[in-house]
């Protein structure tokens, strides 16, 4: 006699495949893969799929697209911003500071790259995190590898520290940012200059 300990289904009708294997099979662990990701996995949830495990590949290793564009801040330590209608960048090199409480994200703040944006929050407070680290300097590497379990732990903790809504996949909605006091007096300062 076979034992069966499992079985993967890798195409088709994935709800109704499950569901079959399901009820021939009670005992046999249902496994999932082919072009699934985080989408795909809360239809299957929604419409009952009988499904234990998935195998995530293709969309994990190719995911989407993060359009970024190049915009000059400093010349010689001397900040810059651009200043077209629509268009405007704020000057200077920047950080983001992220402030929890209790393990919570309550406030984003992007601010001057040294400043002290602790006298900005209600309570004052100094849990801040900067979440921008530099890792190259004149081509050598600054910060040391971390190991895949510390990856996992960091990562873990940093989503755990979001909202449910905005950890959402359905209408997610963006933590809050705070532009900090000297961030805003020297795009005032820049715009006036170029007058």
């Amino acid at each position: 006699e076979m034992q069966l300990s499992g079985v993967r289904l890798d195409s088709g009708d994935l709800v109704k495949l499950s569901q079959e294997v399901r009820s021939l099979l009670p005992e046999v662990t249902i496994f999932a893969s082919g072009d699934i990701d985080e989408w795909e996995i809360a239809r299957l949830q929604r419409e009952n799929a009988c499904i234990d495990g998935y195998g995530i590949g293709t969309k994990l290793v190719t995911g989407v697209p993060v359009n970024g564009v190049y915009k000059l801040v400093e010349i010689d330590g001397i900040p810059v911003m651009k200043n077209a209608t629509g268009k405007v960048s704020y000057p200077g090199r920047k950080q983001i500071y992220r402030y929890l409480e209790n393990g919570q994200l309550k406030q984003d703040y992007l601010g001057l790259m040294d400043e002290d944006v602790s006298n900005q929050t209600e309570p004052q407070t100094d849990s801040f995190i900067k979440l921008m680290v530099q890792v190259v300097q004149d081509g050598e590497i600054l910060q040391k590898s971390e190991s895949l379990e510390a990856i996992a732990k960091r990562t873990a903790i940093s989503v755990a520290s979001l909202l449910p809504q905005t950890r959402s996949l359905e209408n997610p909605s963006l933590p809050s940012m705070k532009i900090s006091n000297k961030l805003q007096e020297l795009t005032q300062k820049t715009k006036a200059q170029r007058i």
